[in-house]
């Protein structure tokens, strides 16, 4: 998120949340994740009635309902709840848990991860990030993947580019027409964020030691400082617009022989779910 790196203003405080009964789940079926496969799920923060609030309360344990109390803004609060419950909702697709029987912790920097024992959880990865007005939550098996969304209408911290892009990025940006420079940058900033939650190790990797080049409206190349240890060959990168007001950038781990198919699926959680043609923007050959 941008957000993290811009000095903090007079902004509400943000921080959390009960206990929950077994829900029917099983009636909406099981999906498989077979090798190769991503499925992409979107849900909207404004598309969730009050009614169903209370419904997914109860999917989220006593930690997460009290950090939902925490929020000052019942935006802010809606949109954690959203979040929260999109995540137990999706697992249990694809593991027979109910959605709140889920149990997570997280990496020394913040990465959530599974910690239920049970055998389908075996090579489960998932990774989410939400907007003002969007959340997108991606899934897949034995890879590592990282995902990235941000509203095209945000105010846009151009003064930033110079410490966080690469010098490559910076040129790039600054050629492109004062007009289209807040657009870039989100166009970068998604593709970076999608890249440093794919290997985990959030801003501890240094932003400016790698970047990609934009080659039109399809295309992207990613370029790699040595010091990272890494190539761009070892992932794929796509931006899409989940929803017409927002960007987002997908990256995924290439393993050997395999073809990653991404399936888009937009929902409410618990209320209804209609799969979304995937509409590639640019993305990096692989």
């Amino acid at each position: 998120m941008i957000d993290a790196l811009i000095p903090p203003g007079p902004r509400g405080s943000v921080t959390a949340q009960g206990s929950a009964p077994a829900m029917p789940h099983d009636a909406l079926g099981r999906l498989a994740l077979r090798p190769g496969a991503v499925d992409v799920w979107v849900a909207l923060t404004d598309a969730m009635p009050a009614e169903l609030m209370a419904l997914l309360k109860r999917v989220l344990n006593d930690d997460e309902r009290c950090q939902q109390t925490k929020f000052m803004f019942e935006k802010d609060r809606r949109r954690y709840l959203l979040t929260r419950a999109l995540v137990r909702y999706v697992l249990s697709r694809y593991v027979p848990l109910q959605p709140a029987e889920w149990r997570f912790a997280a990496t020394s920097h913040g990465r959530p991860f599974i910690v239920n024992r049970h055998p389908g959880v075996q090579g489960l990865t998932f990774n989410i990030s939400h907007s003002d007005q969007v959340v997108v939550l991606g899934v897949t098996r034995d890879s590592a993947l990282g995902i990235d969304v941000e509203d095209l209408q945000r105010n846009v911290p151009l003064d930033i580019a110079e410490s966080f892009f690469s010098a490559a990025e910076v040129r790039q940006l600054q050629s492109t027409a004062p007009a289209l420079q807040a657009r870039r940058f989100l166009d970068f900033w998604t593709l970076k964020e999608s890249y440093i939650k794919a290997r985990g190790k959030g801003l501890s990797l240094p932003l400016e030691q790698f970047g990609f080049e934009l080659r039109g409206e399809r295309q992207l190349q990613a370029h790699f400082d040595p010091c990272l240890d890494d190539a761009p060959d070892n992932w794929t990168f796509w931006q899409w617009h989940p929803s017409p007001d927002s960007i987002a950038a997908l990256c995924v781990e290439n393993r050997p022989g395999m073809e990653t198919a991404i399936t888009v699926r937009r929902t409410l959680p618990f209320a209804w779910e209609e799969s979304m043609r995937f509409e590639a923007l640019r993305a990096s050959s692989t």
